[in-house]
């Protein structure tokens, strides 16, 4: 009775090795995060210069942006000789007021040089009557007007 026992520990202890083995091993994949961060951060001046001469002519003050809040995202594309980088942000003038949705992208090449590849104003945003001074011109009628100097 006791070799039956043990045969039965011994198939069920095999069952279990054999299970376990068979099962994949699920690596989680690396966290991007950091490396996005690295990226905006470095990238932050060329995204800042894009989004000022874009708005110069629209607003009297520029936007900024917040790499790391709500409302910038970031795509990277690894490539051996260059990086990709799609940068999609929303500025904002005063208490973050957005102003608008812009894209822009970046080609960094090996070297450290950045090449601006594209910038895209996708949409512009309503700002409240109490900042409606610092657009520069406005609509009326479906026209754009030159907001009058007083």
């Amino acid at each position: 009775m006791r070799a039956l026992e043990m045969k039965r520990c011994i198939g069920l202890l095999l069952t279990v090795i054999i299970f376990f083995v068979t099962i994949q091993h699920v690596c989680a994949k690396p966290n991007d995060e950091p490396l996005k961060r690295l990226v905006l951060t470095l990238l932050a001046p060329k995204i800042q210069e894009q989004i000022n001469q874009y708005y110069i002519s629209k607003l009297t003050v520029s936007p900024t942006f917040a790499p790391f809040l709500d409302g910038t995202d970031v795509d990277v594309k690894y490539h051996s000789s260059h990086i990709d980088v799609q940068v999609k942000t929303t500025p904002y003038v005063g208490p973050h007021l957005d102003v608008g949705l812009d894209s822009m992208r970046f080609s960094i090449d090996n070297s450290g040089s950045v090449i601006v590849l594209e910038y895209k104003h996708i949409r512009d945003y309503d700002l409240p009557p109490n900042w409606q001074e610092i657009i520069k011109t406005r609509k009326t009628n479906g026209k754009l007007t030159e907001k009058s100097s007083k």
